[in-house]
């Protein structure tokens, strides 16, 4: 039987995850909406700004629409301190809508780089934004910068007086496969590439909402995910799938009803029901139905 020890970033999710899956009360709601007349005034906004320097992808049009579906429901872009013992909690609604979006590597390592403020960012500065993330990523040392995240979040749960850190540090310090950083002149030549050329802790630790596009990864997949972890403290989180062809109904330029093929969009959108109820996503779902169904508003983002 073979066996592989996990790595620093497959750690750094198991750890994550366990944690979602021990403390949040995940509500999970599928949304299929009919994105045909959208996905095709993406495709001529798309043709419409090449030679940009920089491409719209679907990718980054999705970004944009779960920014605006968040600019309408504000709760959802929140952090959350719950005390289990003492019942008590609250939610902090936060200004900036920063998305964390998992991001394949090379090697097939995922990481999940925060784009900032979306919400103030037009269509082309995300598309950008996306292509810089993309050079920074290729000058990163991974483990590094996973190791410092971790070093990082250590010391925050050590202000908060969360002592049962103490037992992680010393787990890690005892194991055969210790979580050791760069030393010596290795790190010291990597810390001359300035932060703005590379990822920093501060980029996966940043992020408010978690937006996994999974549709990338198999095209002609048939199915869609039915629930996802949240990453603690967020509170909200959104996958998106690949686009399916479907029979269904829709309005046609008349008026009147009609049965054709319809692109459907499978999204998985998941809450923590310790911060929010249903009523908390309805004004993310009603803007996002306002995008698809008139969606000549893209033009202008």
């Amino acid at each position: 039987m073979d066996s592989e020890i996990f790595n620093l970033q497959r750690r750094t999710v198991a750890h994550m995850t366990s944690l979602s899956w021990k403390n949040v009360p995940h509500v999970s709601y599928v949304y299929e909406p009919d994105i045909t007349d959208f996905y095709n005034d993406f495709l001529k906004l798309a043709e419409e700004r090449k030679g940009l320097g920089y491409k719209i992808t679907f990718n980054t049009m999705m970004l944009k629409v779960v920014a605006e579906g968040l600019l309408a429901s504000p709760e959802l872009n929140s952090y959350i301190e719950y005390h289990y013992k003492k019942t008590e909690g609250s939610t902090h609604i936060l200004d900036e809508i920063n998305i964390s979006i998992p991001w394949l590597l090379s090697d097939g390592k995922m990481i999940p780089p925060a784009i900032p403020n979306v919400g103030k960012l037009s269509l082309n500065e995300i598309a950008e934004y996306m292509l810089n993330l993309s050079k920074r990523v290729e000058k990163t040392n991974m483990d590094e910068m996973l190791y410092r995240a971790a070093f990082a979040d250590t010391v925050n749960e050590l202000k908060k007086f969360h002592l049962t850190i103490i037992r992680r540090i010393i787990a890690t310090q005892i194991t055969r496969h210790r979580v050791k950083g760069l030393k010596g002149k290795e790190k010291e030549d990597y810390y001359k590439i300035p932060e703005k050329e590379r990822l920093t802790e501060k980029d996966i630790m940043s992020g408010t909402v978690t937006v996994s596009n999974i549709g990338p990864l198999y095209k002609e997949q048939k199915g869609a995910f039915a629930l996802l972890e949240i990453v603690p403290p967020q509170v909200f989180a959104v996958e998106i799938g690949s686009i399916q062809e479907r029979p269904g109904v829709y309005i046609q330029k008349d008026g009147n009803k009609g049965i054709g093929i319809r692109k459907i969009l499978p999204m998985c959108l998941v809450f923590d029901h310790r911060a929010v109820d249903f009523n908390s996503i309805i004004p993310f779902l009603k803007r996002l139905d306002e995008i698809f169904a008139k969606p000549s508003v893209i033009c202008q983002w």
